[in-house]
């Protein structure tokens, strides 16, 4: 179950960085473009542009292992949340209304740092495909004591 304090990260603007691997073990990463906690704390979705995700597609549907880091780019605040595939489909209209509310946030974020708003307007989030996981990890990594303990 992911815990009270991460599910409370994960409702911020968090860069979302998603990372698979293929038969031959090769990593690949893309970028998610939000990340949703499901009511039972057990599982995530998160949302991809299939057009720039072909790769982490294919190992997804080969292996269905992904792991998806979360930071907050103003803190640094950060956790890794890893797990198994659960199902890839097309996002609802509430769900891609989610990925546009949290692409508001992650720019607001990015803007807050120095990255210039053009530039958060300028990513292709749709259409987005939905990606419902199994949580089976959850680690802290935030930087400091206790990065990379298993929460």
């Amino acid at each position: 179950m992911i815990p009270p304090s991460i599910v409370e990260l994960l409702q911020t603007g968090v860069s979302v960085v998603v990372g698979t691997r293929d038969a031959a073990l090769m990593p690949e990463c893309t970028r998610a473009w939000g990340i949703q906690v499901g009511k039972d704390r057990a599982s995530v979705t998160i949302f991809l542009t299939e057009a720039i995700s072909q790769q982490t597609l294919r190992n997804l549907k080969d292996n269905g292992r992904i792991a998806v880091s979360c930071t907050r780019p103003t803190d640094h605040v950060a956790c890794q949340v890893k797990g198994i595939v659960r199902k890839i489909r097309s996002a609802t209209k509430r769900e891609a209304e989610h990925s546009r509310v949290w692409h508001r946030e992650f720019a607001g974020e990015l803007v807050a740092i120095g990255v210039p708003a053009a530039l958060c307007e300028a990513w292709i989030t749709e259409p987005a495909l939905a990606v419902e996981i199994d949580v089976t990890e959850v680690y802290h990594q935030t930087p400091g004591p206790g990065t990379g303990e298993r929460v």
